[in-house]
């Protein structure tokens, strides 16, 4: 359970339930930006689980290196030490995502605080991320097939890094946020280049290992054709976290 601190309260993640059923992964050339490592599209089936509505935040991570010790773990301009030896968020900057953060830090994450919820919190599937952020069509963005800056936090808007509650009006057909830019997000999937042309169609995840994983959505640095939903990248996952590598959580039954 959370309880008020030395470093303050935790302020909970809010989640989505994304029903069981059918949904499109990868693209195809109805996609006018669409690569070769993004197809095949499939139409493939998912179980039920729920995914965090915001990306996790600078005060929810500075809140878990507290209450484990590992103050350390991170390597973010957001996250400064105060005279006591406590982490605590930049002020202004407790909304933000968290940056800077390793794969292997991200999965510690999910792991502290599913003892807390008594719950499997995990990193999404690539698959799971998808249905996230398109529900139940192939469109090519979370809000549709046309682009806007007004709609996402990508280069074209100017800004660099928001706070997560911007941009309301981007939100996927679930009503998931931030899909689209401001950070990249990992997923528990190992990296492979072609992996869409081998996937079974039923709760897909890639666990053949490799020393990356997948990372989705685009960040504030990328254009357009990068925060498309199909777009898929890698980050080496050992000790790597870049400054706009963040990360959401979803509950998957066990």
């Amino acid at each position: 359970m959370f309880t008020d601190s030395l470093f303050g309260s935790f302020k909970r993640h809010e989640f989505i339930e994304i029903p069981e059923g059918f949904s499109y992964y990868g693209s195809d050339e109805l996609d006018p930006y669409s690569s070769e490592k993004e197809k095949p599209l499939r139409c493939i089936y998912l179980s039920t689980f729920k995914i965090s509505k915001y990306p996790t935040t600078v005060s929810q991570f500075v809140y878990f290196l507290n209450d484990t010790g590992k103050t350390d773990l991170v390597n973010s301009s957001l996250v400064l030490k105060n005279s006591i030896g406590y982490v605590i968020s930049k002020k202004g900057y407790e909304d933000y995502p968290i940056t800077g953060v390793s794969w292997e830090n991200a999965n510690m994450y999910c792991n502290w605080l599913s003892s807390k919820l008594d719950q499997n919190v995990v990193l999404p599937s690539e698959a799971e991320w998808e249905k996230c952020a398109r529900g139940e069509d192939s469109r090519i963005w979370p809000w549709g097939n046309f682009f806007s800056p007004s709609f996402c936090n990508s280069i074209e808007s100017k800004k660099g890094l928001c706070n997560v509650y911007d941009y309301e009006n981007g939100a996927s057909p679930y009503g998931v946020m931030h899909l689209s830019g401001n950070v990249w997000e990992w997923c528990y999937d190992y990296w492979h280049e072609n992996s869409h042309n081998d996937i079974v169609l039923f709760n897909p995840i890639n666990l053949f290992p490799s020393g990356r994983r997948v990372v989705k959505g685009g960040s504030a640095y990328c254009t357009k054709e990068v925060v498309r939903i199909a777009c898929r990248d890698w980050t080496n996952s050992i000790n790597q976290g870049g400054g706009d590598d963040g990360f959401r959580i979803a509950i998957r039954p066990l």
